[in-house]
């Protein structure tokens, strides 16, 4: 979740130039780092309880058709994850603290105004409110460390927050939208966003200083140009890996609810429980995955092309189940369950790799607008998993997944034919 999340506060002419703010104290980043996990996790629970539900609700209680609601949760999704491209400008330009703070506000309108009807309103707020909040507060926390190392571990616990926000959002979501309805569900996700807001209004700017040796060197024109190349070739693997991910708010929800035996050891389950487990077993394997790198010194180029090789399996999991639910008509839920662990570890091969590398290689005055595009990458691949959706009734269900492993297949593919390049560029970890 994918994390399911960088911008500077100022635009500087040469990337060797240093902040006159004080150096940021290891005790003063670790308040600010919690801060920002606390933040970042109520917003998420806020964002993925709308997530569990969008579908259902459209369908259910706005009429609208199958094709329909998935396509509006593909432009949904990919709003929110395009507009951190103009978030980060604006950031670049008026600082990170206050676009974070006035997206957390945003939020909670839009998720208020959903309950209301107002549709295409709620998304253009939710959209401006993302683009403002998400690659912000990302960057508040990676500039605060001086070294690769500290960033990725830093930011591995911000993506750890992230799922331990979106963790309980599908049970509980699903929980007050079958017994008091979706208005509740919703106004729940206002609510959470309120209290995200005041705690970081609460935090204060100044606890957010970048730290000064977080900033790049000068480079060549030529040595930016190969980081610059990198992160391009990069954007289009992003780009396909959430394609297939973000199925789980659509066609995986949809499979649950039509074709999946909702029980599991004699419990009764709803089918948005299942966004649970995606957020569950990114929180379990965190450290895990982590421990795996450090022990066998993977690099991040390897993580990419292992991720998509995962993203590739899990929808072949999924064709499997279609074709056994064309059969018997329900399946078990331990083969989404299966689905839903492969995609999770190809999500931590990606999803927080790819915001760290963009850290690394980003000359300081494009920070902003590198991370924003890596959102707009994402958004692309939200925006073509939605579109892709409108085929669901369309191809049989095993045809769908096979289509979706082929574009990781095909982004792994990409990833071999670059590997060379990228480890070169990448050069050795900065300890």
């Amino acid at each position: 979740m994918p994390a399911a999340s960088v911008s500077v506060a100022t635009a500087l002419s040469a990337d060797s130039q240093t902040d006159s703010s004080p150096t940021p104290t290891p005790d003063r980043r670790g308040v600010a780092l919690l801060i920002a996990c606390i933040t970042v996790a109520l917003e998420r629970f806020g964002f993925y309880t709308l997530v569990s539900l969008f579908v259902l609700f459209l369908t259910e209680r706005r009429g609208q058709t199958e094709a329909q609601a998935t396509t509006w949760y593909g432009v949904m999704m990919g709003a929110t994850y395009f507009t951190p491209l103009l978030g980060g400008a604006v950031a670049d330009r008026f600082g990170r603290w206050i676009c974070v703070c006035i997206g957390a506000f945003l939020l909670a309108i839009a998720y208020g105004l959903l309950t209301a009807g107002f549709l295409p309103l709620s998304i253009l707020l939710l959209s401006i409110g993302m683009g403002l909040f998400k690659g912000n507060l990302t960057a508040a926390v990676g500039s605060l460390y001086p070294t690769e190392i500290e960033r990725d571990l830093s930011l591995s616990r911000l993506y750890w927050a992230v799922n331990l926000g979106a963790l309980p959002a599908g049970v509980a979501g699903g929980w007050l939208a079958k017994h008091y309805g979706y208005s509740a569900a919703f106004l729940s996700a206002a609510g959470v966003c309120l209290l995200a807001w005041c705690l970081w209004i609460s935090s204060g700017k100044t606890l957010f200083t970048e730290h000064p040796t977080t900033t790049h060197v000068r480079l060549s024109q030529a040595s930016e140009k190969d980081r610059l190349v990198t992160i391009y070739v990069l954007l289009p693997v992003a780009c396909l890996f959430f394609l297939s991910f973000h199925q789980n708010g659509s066609s995986m929800t949809l499979f649950a609810k039509d074709h999946t035996v909702l029980s599991l050891f004699g419990v009764s389950i709803q089918a948005p429980w299942f966004q649970s487990v995606n957020a569950g077993l990114v929180i379990g394997l965190t450290p895990l995955v982590s421990r795996f790198w450090q022990r066998f010194s993977v690099p991040s180029s390897h993580k990419f092309m292992i991720g998509m090789l995962l993203s590739a399996a899990s929808s072949l999991i999924m064709s499997s189940a279609s074709a056994v639910a064309s059969i018997q008509g329900r399946v078990s839920p331990w083969w989404l369950l299966a689905s839903y662990f492969v995609i999770s570890c190809a999500e931590l091969c990606v999803a927080p790799i790819g915001f760290s590398l963009v850290t690394k290689l980003a000359p300081k005055r494009l920070l902003g607008v590198l991370m924003g595009a890596w959102f707009a990458a994402i958004a692309l691949g939200n925006l073509a998993a939605g579109l892709i959706g409108r085929y669901w009734s369309v191809w049989s269900h095993q045809v769908f997944f096979v289509v979706l492993a082929a574009t990781s297949a095909l982004a792994a593919l990409l990833l071999l034919m670059y590997q060379g390049r990228l480890r070169t560029v990448l050069g050795p970890r900065n300890d």
